[in-house]
């Protein structure tokens, strides 16, 4: 299996091979953090769960129906 982590910023691809990334999972504050390596970046992507449900309770999906 390959992993790939895309900068949200710069959108330079680091994948598995690469040296010096880190994908943090954090369980206590619910979210996953990414900081690129690119010299030029180094910006810091955070994908928060908390603000994905409440947008995801704020406009949920459409109820399904069977024909």
């Amino acid at each position: 299996m390959k992993i790939a982590l895309i900068c949200g910023k710069c959108g330079k691809v680091h994948t598995d091979d690469d040296e010096g990334y880190s994908l943090i999972i954090d369980f206590r504050q619910q979210q996953i953090s990414f900081i690129c390596q690119n010299k030029n970046c180094k910006f810091d992507n955070i994908f928060s769960f908390i603000d994905w449900q409440k947008k995801s309770n704020s406009s949920p999906l459409p109820k399904m129906r069977i024909l």
